[in-house]
């Protein structure tokens, strides 16, 4: 049987890797395989896939890589879940990072952009030559994900591209005509962008993110209205803040971020929601992330990963957001949406140009736009054809 390599860290991408890997499996017309990156790792385990990570992959002669990877680890300041894959992930990325620019520049890059720096692609062409697929799928996450794509150029193995959102800062290596022989896209908009950037029309398919397919599925809009109707929500105007992370600068671009400006958002919701009876605040963390601190009050709701995101979509009146994923997925669900903007990645949202936020304010402008739309009743729901099939079609092209 062929062997099908996806790559994804977690959040959102894992969410769009997991159901198209299960359905092949179902098929039986390949074997996935996952390398489930950093939060990735119990999420794909928990859907019953199998699972593979950089520390998998250590071998003899990896000493100096694991000993860069200790170093980065203690300073990351936070305690870890997996400290054999943290090291491995952290030790082997910035080893091909100094292989490829040096030691010195490669601190310097590091500590400007963190992460960001990685692309190892070393490090993927040798899971590739050990897991050896026949396919490799990742998605358009910039790191090891771009790097698997690229490794499996350089080893000859075909690739198919999943985009989660609107590639506008992903343009800059998908766009190129040799970057995977397929990318399964969002729209037709995203299509015709990245067409414009010089891809050849029958390499950019349509299918929609397989991530949200759950949101369009009865049980889950079912869920959603017990989860409000045991909560005592139903007379409450229900606000739901993923909480996410600023970097402070573009991880692309070199533009100065505000990383404070997430906690300043959060400042603005509870303040409005505390003058309000009928206020609900939700904040939500990221997968591997721990919640902000909030005051004690019966009217702030702390939503962490053990709460499924598709039925608090269904439950909640409006999602708030800088650049979250999941302020689309609230709108596809139905919610009233706001975008804060200010966040170095508000080109790469563009939420409200494509229609899909009520609007977009700046942080002294959101009190007065929570005021406008709390009445506002819920966005009709239309479901759409479901995206998994759709990729699951492009990948069969390859079996």
């Amino acid at each position: 049987m062929k062997t099908v390599l996806f790559v994804a860290y977690g959040s959102g991408h894992i969410k769009m890797v997991v159901p198209v890997a299960q359905a092949l499996a179902a098929s039986g017309r390949a074997r996935p395989v996952v390398l489930a990156l950093t939060t990735a790792a119990p999420v794909a385990l928990a859907a019953g896939l199998d699972v593979v990570q950089f520390k998998d992959f250590v071998e003899p002669g990896d000493e100096a890589a694991l000993a860069y990877g200790r170093r980065l680890m203690a300073s990351l300041g936070a305690p870890v879940a997996d400290v054999d894959e943290t090291v491995a992930y952290l030790g082997l990325s910035f080893f091909d990072l100094v292989q490829g620019m040096g030691s010195d520049h490669a601190e310097a890059d590091y500590r400007l952009r963190g992460r960001q720096a990685f692309l190892p692609v070393p490090t993927l062409r040798r899971i590739l030559q050990s897991v050896k697929p026949d396919l490799v799928v990742a998605t358009n996450a910039p790191r090891a994900e771009r790097a698997a794509i690229v490794a499996a150029r350089q080893l000859g193995v075909p690739s198919v591209c999943m985009v989660d959102l609107f590639a506008i800062d992903e343009v800059q290596w998908i766009g190129a005509p040799d970057y995977a022989d397929r990318v399964c896209v969002l729209n037709e908009s995203v299509r015709q962008f990245l067409i414009q950037a010089g891809r050849q029309p029958d390499k950019v398919v349509v299918t929609g993110n397989p991530g949200f397919d759950a949101l369009q599925r009865p049980s889950t809009r079912e869920r959603g209205s017990e989860l409000r109707r045991a909560r005592g929500w139903d007379d409450k105007r229900v606000i739901l803040w993923p909480n996410q992370v600023e970097p402070s600068v573009h991880p692309f671009e070199g533009r100065p971020g505000s990383p404070d400006l997430p906690a300043r958002v959060l400042v603005e919701l509870l303040g409005w929601v505390q003058s309000r009876a009928d206020g609900v605040l939700c904040v939500r963390a990221r997968a591997g992330e721990s919640l902000p601190g909030v005051p004690v009050d019966p009217r702030v709701v702390l939503t962490g990963q053990d709460w499924p995101l598709g039925p608090l979509l269904y439950a909640v009146d409006m999602v708030v957001t800088l650049s979250s994923t999941v302020g689309l997925e609230g709108r596809l669900a139905g919610c009233r949406l706001i975008q804060v903007l200010g966040s170095v990645f508000d080109d790469a949202m563009p939420l409200a140009r494509f229609g899909l936020a009520d609007e977009a304010v700046p942080l002294d402008g959101v009190a007065r736009a929570l005021d406008r739309w709390r009445c506002a009743p819920r966005h009709a729901f239309t479901a759409g054809p479901s995206a998994t099939p759709a990729v699951l079609e492009v990948i069969s092209e390859f079996l």
